[in-house]
């Protein structure tokens, strides 16, 4: 097969993990001989359906199953998928992933579990999917709100979900195996998608909900495999919610004595070269846009352990295509109906419209202004605002004009020849179909917001009708990195004056955004739970798009940035070291109620301490103060000891030599250089 794949100008990468596990008494009965299957597994495809430069499109991924249940015989092989499947192409998202399940069904898969990005459309929707979807959804994470509070949430399914898990059988019979996939999918959801899709719904522990099923499966099956759109490491995108990756659910689920045999992982994009092993547990992932297919080799001894070899097959952009999926492709992108509406003119554009997550950008100035000034110009007052507000996640492309066409790579700040910004080039920015939002926010909370901002990652809120400045700093000390935040030097637009004026703490003004940032503080924008007076206003694309139009409709009105030079107008400024500006924080460290723990004990002890702030002072080394709030001798019996050290004598009566006629701690922080 190896040698075949080759041929076809695949790359195989090989590890080779043998896991042995000894069932419990209650264990599923181990087989007579011997059992040799592959799971096939992808995450994160995003829709990508057609081949589009590293992107080897459904076909191509096809035919690398194919291939493999050809050599390995088909009852041999399960293919299964980690979450993220519809949303992130024009053609999925114009039709709500519709397409992708099609496709996933003519593939055959033999199960899946949900991404983050499956909510992107709504329960409904989703439910619309699954429906289509012949294969089962699981999760065991995902539950109803029956109680009206998640912390006391039982474990009834959502509608949307076959089941928490999905036992399967490999194998060439007599001789086969039962599998049970279990999913788990990101805590972080309810915090990145609209809040409405989530309703009604409570995001459990993963390990916690896999516990809570494990002695089930174990009693089914002879190989449990948990499907995670978790992501590989721990974090998450920083909105405060205590997240784990795959390696650590291995690690807890390991340490409790339950280890599942395999995860097959979602959700951070990871290309692994190889496997990694927590304990008794594989761990794996197939990176994303259906680059990589994951091939887990399992073998079922006799005595119930459980042996997998891991691989990936990369590298085929150029491969063979399944015929029958290309056609069904091939159709969806024929449609007429589909054609005619994503080559609808909208405007012309003289500029790159690139964005930038963490600074002012071009498309963000392009798509905030568009809805700014079309809900100013209206004709309807109960809809105008002062500024408007869009979340840099929003925007989901770059536009960048290269021999006559956009492409979504190596943006330029040139003016160039207009081009046609048509209704698929605009549905690609804004996929999500988010309501326009008006309500009303005082400027303290708005300050607040732009402090906010400054924190997250990907965070620089992009505005409109306000322009403010905010700091950055990092290095590459070791250690903690210090990062002073906040928002300043804000001003807004006077609609009446045309003049820009200091943002008023105490007014009340009224603030336009996108349905998912308000009312609910998603991404981490907290302050819009402040907002007030809501009202709805319709699809943000619909308005940008109207304004466009009218705008830009024609090539001798061609947008040409904010001010019709091409340039940014520097409403966002990025400022502090990190953006190589002047502005050098002030570092204070403090502690308090030492008690005199000099030695490392139970306690971290002045050694280790000294080791911290030394490293903390090299990011700013002239800027730092050290300040102790008190209670730091008196604690233990070495400050007891030397509590009379000064006078000559230690506490017994014990004369002291010259060198220890001090106070230790007292020592210790004049070495260390304690400010105050």
């Amino acid at each position: 097969m190896i040698t075949k794949q080759i041929r076809r100008s695949f790359t195989i990468i090989t590890t080779l993990i043998i896991l042995t596990i000894l069932f419990s008494s209650v264990a599923f009965p181990a087989p007579a001989v011997p059992v040799t299957f592959s799971i096939l597994h992808t995450n994160d495809f995003h829709g990508q359906m057609e081949p589009v430069a590293s992107n080897p499109g459904s076909a191509r991924v096809a035919q690398v199953v194919n291939d493999i249940r050809t050599s390995a015989g088909a009852s041999n092989v399960l293919l299964v998928d980690a979450g993220d499947q519809m949303q992130g192409s024009l053609l999925s998202n114009l039709q709500n992933g519709e397409p992708v399940i099609a496709t996933y069904n003519s593939m055959g898969y033999n199960v899946a579990t949900f991404g983050n990005h499956e909510f992107d459309w709504g329960q409904t929707t989703l439910s619309a999917r699954t429906t289509q979807a012949a294969y089962p959804y699981v999760t065991a994470n995902i539950v109803k709100n029956d109680t009206g509070n998640c912390a006391t949430a039982g474990w009834t399914k959502p509608d949307f979900a076959a089941a928490p898990y999905q036992v399967l059988t490999a194998g060439i019979a007599p001789n086969t195996v039962k599998v049970a996939f279990i999913g788990v999918t990101t805590l972080e959801t309810p915090a990145i998608v609209i809040q409405s899709a989530t309703a009604g719904l409570c995001f459990k522990d993963p390990a916690d909900s896999i516990l809570h099923y494990y002695d089930t499966m174990k009693s089914q099956a002879d190989v449990i495999v948990v499907l995670s759109h978790l992501g590989y490491m721990d974090g998450g995108y920083g909105y405060g919610i205590p997240v784990y990756g795959d390696q650590t659910l291995a690690y807890m689920l390991n340490s409790a004595g339950k280890p599942a045999d395999l995860i097959v992982g979602g959700h951070s994009h990871t290309n692994l070269t190889a496997a990694t092993v927590v304990g008794s547990t594989t761990v794996v992932q197939a990176y994303y846009n259906g680059r990589t297919v994951g091939r887990a080799d399992v073998t079922v001894g006799t005595d119930g352990s459980v042996g997998i070899a891991w691989s990936r097959t990369t590298g085929f952009t150029a491969g063979a295509k399944d015929p029958v999926i290309d056609a069904l492709v091939t159709s969806y992108v024929t449609d007429p109906d589909y054609l005619a509406l994503i080559n609808q003119p909208i405007g012309y554009s003289s500029v790159d419209l690139a964005r930038d997550y963490n600074g002012d950008n071009m498309m963000g100035t392009f798509i905030d202004d568009a809805i700014y000034n079309y809900l100013n110009s209206d004709a309807e007052p109960a809809n105008d605002v002062d500024m408007f507000f869009n979340n840099a996640g929003n925007l989901r492309t770059d536009w960048c004009y290269s021999s006559g066409i956009w492409v979504t790579t190596g943006c330029t700040t040139a003016l160039h020849a207009p081009a046609l910004l048509t209704y698929g080039n605009m549905y690609q920015v804004l996929p999500f179909g988010n309501s326009t939002v008006v309500g009303q926010m005082t400027g303290a909370q708005i300050l607040e917001l732009l402090h906010q901002s400054a924190t997250l990652f990907k965070g620089a809120i992009q505005p409109a009708g306000i322009r403010y400045s905010f700091y950055s700093y990092t290095d590459t000390n070791p250690g903690p990195q210090p990062y002073a935040w906040g928002g300043f030097d804000v001003t807004v637009y006077n609609k009446t004056t045309h003049a820009w004026e200091g943002l008023d703490l105490k007014r009340t003004y009224r603030v336009g955004t996108n349905e998912f940032l308000a009312p609910a503080g998603q991404d981490g924008f907290t302050p819009f739970k402040y907002m007030t007076n809501i009202t709805y206003w319709g699809d943000m694309l619909n308005a940008v798009n109207a304004h466009v139009a009218a705008n830009y409709g024609t090539t001798d009105s061609a947008y040409e940035g904010p001010g019709g030079d091409g340039l940014l107008d520097g409403r966002i400024v990025r400022d502090g070291t990190g953006a190589g500006g002047s502005i050098v924080p002030l570092t204070v460290l403090h502690h308090n109620d030492s008690h005199g723990n000099l030695a490392k004990g139970t306690n971290i002890g002045y050694t280790q301490l000294a080791t911290l702030i030394r490293q903390e002072r090299l990011h700013n080394p002239d800027r730092t103060l050290l300040l102790s709030a008190g209670d730091n001798i008196q604690g233990d019996q070495m400050m007891y000891h030397f509590r009379t050290a000064p006078n000559g004598f230690a506490s017994d009566g014990t004369a002291l030599e010259p060198e220890l006629r001090f106070n230790p701690l007292i020592k210790a922080f004049n070495s260390m250089g304690y400010d105050a």
